[in-house]
Parts: C-alpha cells; structure tokens; sequence
C-alpha cells in the first residue's frame, strides 16, 4: 500500500513498527500455527493490535486495515479492507449457513466501526450494501492495487493476436488443487485429436497443496515455482490463461493476464466475473472439464473471438486496474475515511 504514493499526490504512509504491535501480530500467528498443527480451534479472534499512541505520534490521519478489524480502532478513522466472501462460492466448499451467519454477525460489528469499508467489486458492494442497509454508504468498490503490472506494448499485441501456431495456453497457481489443475489435464484429455494438435499447455506450480499427476498429452510443459519476471513473459507470450479455481478470493493473477492481452477463463463466482466484464473481457466457466474442452476448441477455431477478448481484456485493464486508476480512488477514500474522523470528533466535541 505505501506504493500507492508513487502515482498519487495527496497519501503519505507510515508502517505500524511498535513494539507492540510486532508482539501481538507474532503471537496471533504462532498460535495458529499450533493451532494447525495440533488440529483444533484458534478460538475466537479478538481484533488485531492497534497502538494509538504510536498512531497520534505519526501525526497520520487514517487507518488502513486488512487484518481483523483493530481493537481500540473505535476512535480512529478506519479504512478497512474486508468483506463477506460470495455466499455461493463458500457454500460449495461445505461452509454451513450458520457459519456465514455468524461471520455476517462477527464482522458487522467491524463494518459499524469503520469509517470506510473496501471491498474489491462493486458486486461485492451492492450485496454488503444490501445486507448492512444503515452503513450502506460506507462500502466502496476498489479493484486490489497491482502497482507492478505493466500494459503489453500494442505492437507485441497486435503480433500475439495475429500469431500463427498452436494456442498457447497457462496454469499458474502455487496451489494447484484449489485452483483447478486437474480440470485442466482432463479438458485436455478431452479436446478432439485436431484440436489437440493445435494447443499447447504450460503448468506453472510446486503443487503445494498436494501433487496433480500430469497426463500423457502432447505440447505440455512442468515448471515449479519461477520468479514473477518469468511469469510475467509466459503471460506476455500465451493467447489464454486458465485457471477454473474452486475457490478464489480475488485473483490478482488474472488482472495480470489481463494487462498482457491473455484471455482470463475464470471460475463463475461473484468476484471473477465481475473481473472479466462478465464475459466481455475474458470467459466464465463452471470448470466441469468437458465445458473447458469447448472453450478452448471455439477458440481455437476462431480468431476473431480471441482477438476481441484479447483486445477487451487489455483495455479493460488499462480502464479499471491499472495502477495509477486503483491508486486514485484509494487515495479518495483515505481522505473521504479522514474527513468522516474529524466530523465525529466534532460530534463528540
């Protein structure tokens, strides 16, 4: 976040760097991981560590949050950056209604607390707004900041959308399972013999959460984990970027496929599709296999598809997540949290 005040006048940032709050974040991870380790519950979690007085030395004026909402943070204006995950989504990872309803319950009193909620979809800001209506005004939509991705050069788009040769086609995720790894191999396996003769797959992941067996299929290439300057030339290099997660939070790899002219096939949750203009700048799926064999056969088969979503997808970048757009409205909302802060101390006063 202190990167925002490279293409933004007007921000300032100042890490918390007290020792208490070192203390208290070093505690709170220590005990989950004992707590993973030994297979039982953290309990409930209290809030993290705010110093204030380290606060009203820093002469800042805001409060930026994206760990549970700060105890003492009641009389300093927050930004927090927080939201109730798509019901849709955690509920067909097993999560109860009755889980949902208590984080809704929990994280409430938060949202009350704040002087501005982020979340990183409007989607996400309408169904909040719906659910809180008495602190509707307080949630605002800001894409995740991604201060390092650079626009493809439309000399190298233009190249990339015109290219002749097999479709080349890119998983990157660490965590291959939860992203959905397998569903690629078996679309794979599916695709017709002319079609598979016309694709190719490179797989990016140390498989952390658990191993994938490849398949025997053609045009495939294994890489562990690589360095993001890497990453970056594969993306820069590939017509489509797949990864049909059963879980995803944001995605932030997507907006950077996105900025390469790479078609995103994102999962159809509530966030991934509003990321890819809900099929105007990338493509949603259900991830069953046998539909991610067809996507990839029409595009495959037809260039002018490709090349519109190609197109889209960088412009929509460059309109909606670039840098200097995402750092802007963050700056808005740091001083819009600031100005409500002195408007209740003048209420208090």
């Amino acid at each position: 976040m202190p990167r925002v005040a490279e293409f933004v006048g007007g921000c300032r940032f100042t890490s918390a760097q007290s020792l208490g709050t070192v203390f208290y974040a070093n505690k709170q991870y220590i005990a989950a991981r004992i707590g993973h380790t030994l297979g039982i519950s953290g309990g409930r979690n209290d809030g993290s560590y705010l110093d204030v007085d380290e606060f009203r030395r820093s002469g800042s004026d805001v409060v930026f949050c994206h760990d549970n909402f700060p105890r003492d943070g009641d009389s300093i204006p927050v930004v927090w950056q927080n939201s109730i995950l798509d019901p849709e989504m955690v509920g067909a990872r097993g999560c109860s209604r009755e889980i949902i309803e208590m984080e809704i319950l929990e994280k409430g009193k938060g949202f009350r607390a704040a002087a501005g909620i982020q979340v990183s979809t409007e989607a996400e800001q309408v169904r909040l707004g719906t659910l809180f209506p008495d602190i509707a005004e307080k949630f605002t939509a800001i894409p995740f900041f991604v201060p390092d991705a650079k626009v493809i050069e439309p000399s190298l788009l233009s190249r990339k959308i015109h290219r002749q040769g097999p479709l080349c086609c890119l998983f990157v995720g660490h965590q291959a399972r939860r992203k959905g790894l397998e569903r690629v191999y078996a679309a794979f396996q599916r695709l017709s013999p002319r079609i598979q003769r016309r694709v190719s797959l490179t797989v990016v992941s140390d498989q952390v959460d658990g191993q994938v067996r490849a398949p025997s299929i053609s045009n495939l290439q294994l890489f562990g984990r690589l360095s993001n300057q890497q990453v970056q030339q594969m993306m820069r290099e590939s017509d489509v970027y797949i990864m049909p997660s059963y879980f995803e939070s944001y995605g932030i790899v997507y907006l950077e496929a996105m900025a390469q002219g790479t078609i995103p096939i994102a999962p159809n949750w509530e966030v991934q599709r509003e990321i890819v203009d809900y099929g105007n700048a990338g493509i949603v799926t259900s991830g069953d296999p046998t539909e991610l064999a067809s996507i990839i056969e029409s595009l495959c088969d037809d260039p002018d598809l490709r090349a519109r979503l190609a197109l889209n997808a960088t412009q929509r970048f460059e309109e909606k997540f670039a840098p200097g757009i995402v750092a802007q409205q963050y700056c808005d909302l740091f001083h819009r949290a600031a100005l409500c802060g002195q408007k209740r101390c003048a209420g208090a006063a």
